[in-house]
């Protein structure tokens, strides 16, 4: 190489260092931007999430995805067992996720009671779910427990989260909205309960036969890992599968919960059956989620369950 054609190599990689340059300067202060307004959210989905990893100290705790969050009504439970409830189920995130977020606020204090609303299916083999928790990405910076199951997304979590606006991507339109006042009243929650209240049309339920797919081995885990804390904490676990209007013939994943419920002296209350006063289609919004009538009475259902089996934990 000539003393020309070494500086044009000089210049090029002078170039090259200022575009990097710039690119970081620009993602550090666009991500921490991105994380101050985010974190100063009053309302919404990802604030629910914010409070319940940081801020509450319920007695009662109910985890899980959808059908946790619509199903659940605070109040219920504080009426019936005079003690403080939140709802920390999130639209669409499951065990792995759930499970995050349960190590995050147990690392703070221990909760009286956890109910953990875990429908077997989640316990089965789909890489879709691992995309899912991106939700965690924001809180991985500050929560260990977070970032140790967000890495399980792809081998290059780790590398990826070096960037500071990567675990905001796509959530510039939600934080936005989340910073508005009127956003409280868009969708208003109740500790963490969001109702539903369309009412099916359909007047009886189907009959679905389960796929079978593998379960999961780190789902798995994660379920065993639940149990073990809340033993070693003396925490109240209760699993509940929460009512669907359909038949779901036992799978793998249901015996599995048995099995391990079974084995460690855990409470499972399996309300899926469409049965007795929950087998009415007018307390269902959907096939799959209570509406806010439904939710009232499957509440005093598991309210009453808690009332009547108080002995401590093994």
């Amino acid at each position: 190489m000539n003393r020309m054609e070494r500086k044009e190599a000089f210049r090029f990689l002078k170039k090259l260092a200022l575009i990097l340059f710039i690119l970081v300067i620009c993602d550090q202060g666009i991500g921490a931007l991105l994380r101050h307004f985010y974190f100063t959210q009053k309302s919404g989905l990802l604030y629910r999430t914010t409070y319940a990893i940081d801020s509450t100290r319920a007695d009662i705790l109910v985890f899980g995805s959808s059908r946790a969050n619509h199903h659940y009504v605070p109040q219920v439970f504080e009426d019936s067992l005079k003690l403080r409830f939140y709802n920390t189920g999130r639209d669409g995130n499951f065990i792995l996720y759930n499970y995050a977020v349960f190590k995050a606020i147990v690392s703070r204090y221990s909760p009286r009671i956890i109910l953990f609303d875990l429908d077997p299916s989640e316990l089965s083999r789909d890489e879709t779910s691992y995309e899912r928790l991106s939700s965690l990405l924001p809180y991985c910076r500050d929560h260990w427990q977070v970032r140790d199951v967000a890495a399980l997304k792809s081998p290059f979590e780790k590398l990826k989260l070096i960037s500071a606006t990567y675990p905001y991507n796509s959530l510039l339109l939600t934080v936005v909205i989340g910073n508005l006042e009127m956003n409280r009243n868009r969708k208003s929650d109740d500790n963490g309960y969001v109702p539903l209240f369309p009412e099916m049309k359909r007047e009886q339920p189907e009959t679905l036969e389960s796929e079978q797919a593998p379960l999961d081995s780190s789902k798995v885990n994660a379920l065993n890992s639940i149990v073990r804390i809340c033993r070693i904490k003396n925490i109240r676990l209760v699993l509940v599968r929460s009512p669907v209007f359909c038949y779901c013939l036992d799978d793998a994943g249901n015996l599995l919960i048995s099995k391990i419920c079974s084995e460690n002296h855990i409470e499972y209350l399996n309300l899926s059956p469409p049965t007795g006063p929950l087998s009415n289609p007018g307390l269902f919004a959907d096939a799959n989620h209570l509406n806010d009538r439904g939710a009232h009475a499957f509440s005093k259902i598991v309210a009453h369950q808690l009332v009547q089996h108080t002995h401590p934990v093994p």
